[in-house]
């Protein structure tokens, strides 16, 4: 997929700013830019997007930068804190996408999204169908809304060719697809290149990516409970990878994968742990 590039017009636009001041900044090295053939200045929207996140300047016409569901900013104006419980809870996908994009150009990190309100609201959502007849169909559509919307946050991460590779899974036996996925947006955001197997994968498919990828990081996540042999097949697998390669294991049954792999696999309470192993990994 080819680099969305900005002028410094459109980001100045998207900013509320003048033209001129962009341009100082990219000349000041604030904002990164590239130049083309003919000299003129070029911004990655990654690179627009890191400075937007660090700087915290308002973004007052998100469309200019592709992300029309983001409200805008209204300056002098506080923008309402709809929860994300309500958006998810009604299914509507741009809703969702909106609420997190906006939070993360404000700087909130994906680790910070994932343990905070996207738990929250799931968590609270999944305990629907306790309440009502059509508590499955709304977890249902939730998680579908989530998945969309965090798999757009993932594609906002550009990792360098070079970067780490990261494999992580969720092991045979437990259908959770968000954990996964949450990982291998945490590990792209923190500069890894992650290769998401997804829920319900075999251990011989681990196996094979990591022949394929040979990563510096693999990371298993398993929430439900597993068959105690598969458990201890796929701990005890994830023991013998070796110290050139970092192992975590996260989900409610973290514990039980750790006690099988031994020393060498580290249990991890948090996406904010995991992001800081990733850093780590990276800064190397």
């Amino acid at each position: 997929m080819a680099t969305r590039l900005l002028t410094p017009k459109d980001l100045a636009d998207a900013l509320g700013v003048s033209e001129s001041s962009l341009k100082r900044w990219i000349d000041g090295g604030r904002v990164a830019a590239s130049r083309t053939e003919g000299g003129h200045r070029r911004i990655a929207l990654a690179d627009a997007i890191r400075f937007i996140r660090k700087s915290g300047v308002p973004v007052l016409r998100p469309e200019i930068l592709g992300m029309p569901e983001i409200p805008p900013a209204r300056p002098g104006v506080r923008q309402a804190d709809d929860s994300l419980y309500a958006v998810l809870r009604e299914g509507d996908v741009q809703a969702v996408r909106g609420w997190l994009l906006g939070r993360y150009l404000a700087g909130v990190t994906v680790a910070e999204l994932c343990d905070g309100p996207i738990r929250a609201a799931m968590t609270e959502i999944g305990e629907l169908w306790m309440q009502s007849d059509d508590g499955v169909f709304i977890e249902h559509r939730a998680t579908d809304a989530c998945q969309q919307a965090l798999s757009h946050l993932r594609g906002l991460a550009t990792p360098d060719a070079r970067a780490p590779v990261a494999v992580g899974a969720t092991p045979e036996g437990d259908t959770h697809v968000m954990p996964a996925l949450m990982v291998a947006t945490v590990l792209g955001a923190a500069g890894m290149n992650p290769v998401n197997l997804g829920a319900d994968t075999p251990l011989s498919a681990m196996q094979h990516a990591v022949a394929t990828h040979a990563p510096t990081l693999v990371c298993v996540s398993a929430t439900s409970p597993l068959a105690p042999a598969r458990a201890r097949a796929v701990g005890r697998w994830l023991g013998s990878l070796g110290p050139r390669v970092t192992v975590v294991v996260g989900g409610r049954q973290r514990g039980v994968l750790a006690k099988a792999g031994g020393p060498s696999v580290q249990a991890l309470d948090s996406m904010a742990d995991l992001a800081a192993v990733a850093a780590a990994l990276v800064a190397l």
